[in-house]
C-alpha cells in the first residue's frame, strides 16, 4: 500500500471514529430540544458533607486552616450546620452555624455563614454537589460539597 493510500485510510478511520462519538452527542442534544433545566433555590435541598483546607493571610504572615462538617440546605434560601475546624492548630469542635444562600438560573450562587463568612458557589444542575470559594479578604480556601441525603 502506498504512503498516500495509508494516509487516506488513517484519515477515513479517524474521521469515522470522530463521527461515532459526535453523532450520538449531537442527536441527544437535538432530542432534548431545549437547554438543560435552570437552577434555583430548590436545587440545593438536603444534607451536604464538606471538608477543606486553606490559609488565612494577614500582612506578610499566613497560617493554615482546615475544616469539615455537615450542612442542611432547606430549598428556600436558608442553611444550618455543624463544623469542626483547625486554625493554625487551634481546634474548634462541632460549632453550630446558620446562613443564607442564593442560586441563579445559571447555577451560580453565593452563601453567607453567620453573617461574616462569604462564598461564591457553582452548583451542579442536579443539586448533588457544588464547589465554592471563600471571598473574604485574607482567606484562601475552596471546597467541594456532596449531597448525603435529600430533605
Amino acid at each position: 500500500m502506498s504512503t498516500n493510500a495509508r494516509r487516506l485510510r488513517r484519515t477515513v478511520v479517524l474521521s469515522a471514529a470522530a463521527l461515532a462519538v459526535a453523532v450520538p452527542v449531537l442527536a441527544g442534544s437535538a432530542a432534548a430540544g431545549s437547554a438543560a433545566p435552570a437552577c434555583g433555590l430548590d436545587t440545593l435541598d438536603g444534607t451536604y458533607l464538606f471538608a477543606g483546607d486553606g490559609w488565612s493571610v494577614s500582612g506578610t504572615g499566613t497560617v493554615p486552616l482546615a475544616f469539615a462538617g455537615v450542612e442542611r440546605f432547606d430549598g428556600d434560601g436558608g442553611l444550618a450546620g455543624t463544623s469542626s475546624s483547625s486554625f493554625n492548630g487551634a481546634i474548634t469542635s462541632q460549632h453550630d452555624f446558620t446562613g443564607t444562600y442564593t442560586v441563579a438560573a445559571d447555577c451560580t450562587g453565593t452563601f453567607t455563614i453567620d453573617g461574616t463568612l462569604h462564598f461564591d458557589m457553582y452548583v451542579e444542575r442536579s443539586g448533588d454537589g457544588f464547589v465554592y470559594l471563600q471571598t473574604d479578604p485574607g482567606s484562601v480556601s475552596a471546597t467541594t460539597e456532596h449531597r448525603a441525603t435529600r430533605q
